[in-house]
């Protein structure tokens, strides 16, 4: 039987924004032994110290030039509409062999950002975003199993340099996470649809209730089942969205476009009285959702292998 490869430790990793992604992102590496110490930077000393009486941290600092010094990683894990500002002070730090990468869940304009930042040096910027997360926030939210079994997809571009890139990779797998490759526009046109489209659905849905003004509070109290699982997303970070889509505004609106035209759809079906009509959208809709956990499955077996 072939064994698997072992990954070499990483002497030091500077997680920027120790939040739910960045401490779980710690917390997985340090379960599985293959990070030596771990530096967290961050504005707040309240909540770096709380990750350090977590043990997601062995240090923590504000200022970002004592984070990353001698670090052989940065995980930047903060919102990404405050990363192009980070790029730019962090090659004023960071060492040439230094890896930086990112969980942000927009890709094309911070890869444009990271190349503007760091054209003609030799720093190794790694795109990639978790396809996992709460609707909770912050350190007390961490979880060391929080990425097994859901994927991670890294955006290369032709620049990328091969052996961060795999360096990369295979500490995501040590989180028990599969790994994808994609490209940057590929990733933010198909997160769009299946990620930030979802959570524009949901803060809606949850404002919709807000505005009835007959029988709110009943309206509330009713709010559970398919409400409440519907619109859970609504209760994620606000600034963290608002960046997300204004990134990704274009994408965004084609989605958001297309989902009118379905809705316009519906209701002209419902306005007819087109019970098969329904029926056949509900039938379609439902075969799609059973195919979602089928292939979601398939994705996670390829990348154990």
């Amino acid at each position: 039987m072939k064994q698997k490869k072992s990954l070499t430790p990483i002497k030091r990793l500077t997680i920027v924004g120790v939040g739910l992604i960045g401490g779980s992102f710690s917390r997985a590496l340090r379960d599985a032994s293959v990070v030596d110490e771990v530096i967290g930077y961050g504005r707040d000393l309240t909540n770096l110290s709380r990750a350090i009486e977590l043990d997601l941290i062995d240090s923590g600092s504000t200022s970002l030039g004592d984070a990353v010094s001698d670090a052989e990683i940065v995980m930047l894990a903060t919102p990404v509409g405050a990363m192009p500002a980070l790029f730019e002070e962090l090659k004023k730090y960071v060492s040439p062999d230094c890896i930086i990468t990112d969980a942000g869940s927009v890709k094309l304009k911070i890869v444009e950002a990271a190349r503007v930042s760091f054209n003609h040096s030799n720093i190794s910027f790694i795109p990639g975003h978790p396809i996992a997360g709460r609707e909770r926030s912050g350190v007390e939210a961490v979880a060391g199993d929080l990425f097994v079994g859901h994927n991670v997809i890294l955006t290369p571009t032709l620049d990328t340099n091969v052996l961060a890139l795999n360096r990369i990779s295979e500490i995501w797998r040590a989180t028990g996470a599969s790994v994808m490759h994609m490209s940057p526009e590929q990733h933010d046109r198909i997160l769009a649809l299946t990620s930030h489209l979802p959570h524009m659905l949901a803060y809606a849905l949850v404002e919709l209730l807000a505005e009835q003004n007959e029988s709110k509070d009943t309206s509330l109290q009713l709010a559970a089942g398919g409400f409440y699982d519907m619109s859970r997303v609504a209760s994620s970070d606000s600034s963290m969205w608002r960046d997300i889509c204004l990134l990704n505004r274009d994408e965004l609106l084609i989605r958001l476009e297309e989902y009118q035209k379905v809705m316009d759809r519906l209701a002209s079906l419902v306005r007819s009285k087109d019970g098969s009509g329904l029926e056949e959208l509900f039938l379609r809709a439902r075969t799609t959702r059973d195919r979602i956990e089928e292939c979601s499955k398939v994705s996670i077996d390829r990348g154990s292998h």
